[in-house]
């Protein structure tokens, strides 16, 4: 087992890794701001103390560049969020909440079918096909005396039935994922390339896929790709902007009326702003009368 500590400013790992954004931490019982994940090709063990991660794992390369690139440590988190804390006092007071949310930079493979099983669906339910999928097809590795699996790649899931995914607990997402995993494994979008498109080019792509609408297709940009500037809405992000913003509606702004409103406001820091508020008003951390 190999073990590395990293300085970090303005990173709170428990907000980061409880916000929505992932399904594969779980919280290490009786050890405070500690966390168990399965990413890429490895697992992750990390504890926060102050300003310091301790991390070990069951693979040594790249560790640290790996643990850098996946909690986005080398961006200016601190100068972001005194710049967002300037749009008005209910984004200052919300980022105050909740300082430290940084956005994952997860495989995108697996955070593509990690939203698609999302849709209309609850955090429990989610982790679990999830895990079901990952210790079916996925890559065994041992850590700390214990088997865990990695999500499976495409060509480890080429072969799985509409049926057996319906037994990962997936529920009418079957289809989607059997139909997206066919696409990509026919290059109807180049995992490799993703990164190099734009934010509308990207979209459009991710809108083809089955089982993929806006907010999945935001998700998997903001969460994945680097994407910043998006805003995915969700029956919680709905409720926190109608009730800050448009209280005098009275519930009648659309999603679309939210959307543009939050990118003229928030810009390219409206991914980030989104993050805040949905733990926010999750967590009961800000007061929306």
């Amino acid at each position: 087992m190999n073990n590395i500590n990293i300085l970090v400013d303005c990173f709170n790992l428990k907000y980061t890794l409880e916000c929505g954004q992932c399904f594969r931490w779980e919280a290490v019982e009786n050890k405070p701001n500690t966390y168990i994940g399965v990413i890429h090709d490895r697992v992750l063990k990390i504890t926060q103390e102050g300003n310091l991660l301790s991390v070990s794992s069951n693979k040594e390369e790249d560790l640290e560049e790996i643990v850098k690139e996946y909690f986005d440590l080398n961006k200016d988190y601190s100068k972001i969020e005194k710049k967002i804390a300037t749009f008005d006092k209910k984004i200052a007071t919300a980022v105050k909440n909740t300082s430290g949310i940084r956005h994952l930079r997860q495989d995108f493979f697996e955070t593509l079918l990690s939203f698609i099983i999302s849709a209309n669906n609850n955090i429990p339910r989610i982790t679990k096909s999830i895990q079901t999928i990952s210790n079916r097809y996925g890559t065994k590795v041992m850590f700390e005396g214990k088997e865990y699996s990695l999500f499976p790649t495409k060509e480890q899931l080429k072969n799985v039935t509409v049926d057996e995914y319906r037994e990962c607990g997936v529920g009418f997402r079957d289809r989607y994922l059997k139909d997206t995993v066919e696409d990509l494994l026919n290059n109807k979008i180049d995992v490799s390339n993703v990164d190099k498109l734009s934010t509308e080019e990207l979209r459009k792509k991710l809108l083809t896929l089955k089982g993929v609408g806006p907010k999945v297709a935001d998700c998997i940009m903001l969460f994945s790709c680097n994407k910043d500037e998006v805003f995915p809405i969700d029956v919680w992000v709905e409720r926190v902007m109608s009730i800050l913003y448009f209280k005098e509606y009275k519930g009648k702004m659309t999603k679309k009326d939210i959307m543009e409103y939050a990118t003229k406001k928030f810009g390219k820091y409206a991914g980030i702003v989104q993050q805040h508020l949905f733990y926010n008003i999750r967590e009961g951390k800000i007061n929306l009368g």
